[in-house]
């Protein structure tokens, strides 16, 4: 790492877009940062691909002037493509919920390459210090205080890093949070695949979801006629995908449910089939004074509601926050405060989200729920605010 400096105010590890968002806005204040990532950007991630408009909302304050045509400005600037997202609809065995985002609030589909590369630039642009190919592996402690990160770069050099705090913002198998023995699996035993189709017919604006059973088909159309398909299933049901291929076994579910037959008649996949799971991740508080936790690193349930981007900027954006307090006060207080507010703001969508995935595992409660909400126009805008986090706009 040439040039680096032997101590830096903040190491964040993870440049998706929970740490680029909080190493710019650390950046931005002045601070020395570094970031880390393991792989060589810019990369895939398994991801349902979809900004809801709280997620839209919040980077639109960031990095435009808080409205969505300027959001939509500056990636159209980076040649990057999108679709914009007016809602989604929900289906199960031919019953339909379908909502609209609120006037003047839309999500977006966009490619993850691009979006976190381009967050990555913006973090680059502020000052930060990137490093990818660059494997953060453990903490470094001064008896209970965490002092920096140990990592290595590709060609197998190990390096320590000093810094006055460490962010954890690397996903749901978070390093940071293992190595201070803060994270464990859930009872929640459910994986994901996720690939790009072209050619899928009928897509209208909307994210979409086919419950069958005890698996969730997600289509988000992403741009450039590319639609992203994720499956939500069993985590033993990925064993049945290396005995067909995941190609195929990933169209052979599009097949079960009726509607995709028909619109799937003429889709192929492009690209690569990635896999992600077992969810869910535990993440105990953390007591550790100089650390902290974003993102998915600070715990993850479950992808269906499709709020993870949401929750990836917002928490940077309070992490952010403590950390500057941190760093002007020499206080670790500021940190300690951030869990109790993260923990507090995601409380009511954690619920959300639970609730959720216990009715989708009873297609009966699921459609009878469905039948009732889609009855109330007051139901389904609340719910429609609620997963797209509109209420906190």
């Amino acid at each position: 790492m040439t040039g680096r400096r032997s101590t830096y105010d903040a190491v964040i590890v993870g440049a998706g877009p929970s740490g680029s968002v909080l190493a710019r806005l650390l950046a931005l204040q002045g601070a020395n940062v570094l970031m880390l990532d393991a792989a060589a950007f810019p990369r895939r991630k398994p991801c349902g691909e979809s900004l809801n408009p709280g997620a839209v909302n919040r980077l639109s304050q960031l990095y435009g002037d808080g409205k969505l045509a300027s959001f939509r400005g500056l990636l159209n600037a980076a040649s990057i493509p999108f679709e914009m997202l007016s809602g989604w609809r929900l289906n199960s065995g031919g019953v339909t919920l379908e909502a609209e985002y609120p006037a003047g609030l839309a999500g977006i589909g966009i490619r993850r390459e691009s979006l976190d590369y381009w967050l990555v630039q913006q973090a680059c642009d502020a000052g930060v210090q990137f490093e990818d190919r660059c494997r953060a592996e453990r903490l470094l402690w001064e008896n209970d205080r965490v002092i920096g990160t140990a990592a290595r770069l590709h060609n197998g050099e190990q390096l320590l890093i000093s810094a006055r705090y460490v962010a954890g913002a690397d996903g749901i198998r978070s390093a940071m949070a293992r190595s201070a023995k803060l994270s464990g699996f859930g009872k929640l035993r459910k994986a994901a695949m996720t690939a790009r189709i072209k050619g899928v017919q009928g897509l209208n604006g909307k994210v979409e979801l086919f419950v069958t059973g005890d698996t969730v088909i997600g289509l988000a159309p992403i741009g450039s006629g590319q639609a992203n398909m994720t499956i939500a299933l069993r985590s033993n049901q990925l064993l049945e995908s290396a005995k067909i291929g995941k190609n195929g076994f990933l169209m052979a579910q599009a097949q079960r449910i009726a509607e995709l037959r028909e619109r799937f008649s003429g889709a192929e996949i492009e690209g690569e089939v990635l896999t992600c799971g077992p969810f869910e991740r535990i993440v105990q508080s953390n007591r550790y004074d100089g650390l902290l936790l974003t993102g998915d690193a600070a715990g993850y349930f479950d992808p269906m509601t499709g709020q993870g981007l949401y929750r990836a900027v917002r928490s940077a954006e309070l992490a952010a926050d403590a950390l500057i307090e941190a760093m002007r006060t020499g206080s670790f207080a500021p940190l300690h405060r951030y869990e109790r507010q993260r923990n507090y703001e995601f409380a009511a969508p954690l619920r959300m989200q639970k609730l959720i995935e216990g009715t989708s595992r009873h297609e009966w409660l699921l459609r009878t729920s469905m039948r009732a909400i889609g009855a109330s126009r007051m139901l389904t805008t609340r719910l429609a605010e609620s997963i797209g986090d509109c209420v906190r706009l």
